[in-house]
């Protein structure tokens, strides 16, 4: 019913990044429906909670929305379990998560996987990751999905992009995963653990 859909951080009653998500929005609507959408994330929000921090699903299709408002709680990630996808596209934030879910089918006992495409790293399942080289840090150039979290800090300058082969993981030090969700620091820095295919 709602093929597009946009997950929102709610902190302290406060949107965060909110005009990433609109934008992002009007994007998806024009690829997806070739018509120009006239939404506004700011002028239809519903009430939000003032304390904790929530998840505000914005789901919608080329006539109608909906939203869905719930307590978030960080999952613990720890290892990474690298799975090439192929030739697998999720370019648009789309409800339909079929190939996601396939690869994390694999992670095997792994927390998440870390897909890669043609050798090169992508993303998890739910998040762009940042590795750290010891001087900077860095985000695949070529994401599966490009996060409003990512789009953020590089536009900020506090992560770099560049081509992550993994056959190179071993030179990175520690990662971090971040999406609308998870923003930089929010997590703890981890030694890297991924098992590489």
């Amino acid at each position: 019913m709602y093929p597009l859909f946009e997950s929102i951080r709610v902190e302290g009653g406060q949107t965060h990044l909110l005009h990433y998500h609109q934008a992002r929005i009007e994007r998806s609507y024009l690829q997806l429906f070739q018509k120009k959408c006239s939404w506004r994330l700011e002028s239809i929000l519903p009430d939000l909670p003032i304390t904790g921090l929530h998840k505000l699903r914005f789901l919608y299709n080329d006539h109608a929305f909906t939203f869905e408002l719930v307590p978030y709680k960080v999952r613990k990630i720890e290892t990474l379990k690298c799975v090439e996808i192929n030739t697998y596209n999720y370019d648009l934030k789309l409800t339909d998560r079929s190939g996601i879910d396939q690869a994390f089918a694999l992670r095997g006992d792994c927390d998440d996987v870390l897909m890669t495409k043609n050798g090169l790293v992508t993303d998890t399942s739910y998040c762009n990751i940042l590795l750290f080289d010891g001087t900077d840090w860095v985000t695949p150039v070529e994401p599966l999905f490009a996060g409003v979290q990512r789009e953020y800090l590089l536009d900020e300058k506090i992560i770099k992009v560049g081509e992550i082969p993994e056959k190179d993981l071993d030179n990175y030090e520690s990662f971090m995963l971040v999406n609308a969700m998870l923003v930089f620091n929010y997590i703890k820095l981890k030694t890297v653990k991924i098992i590489k295919s």
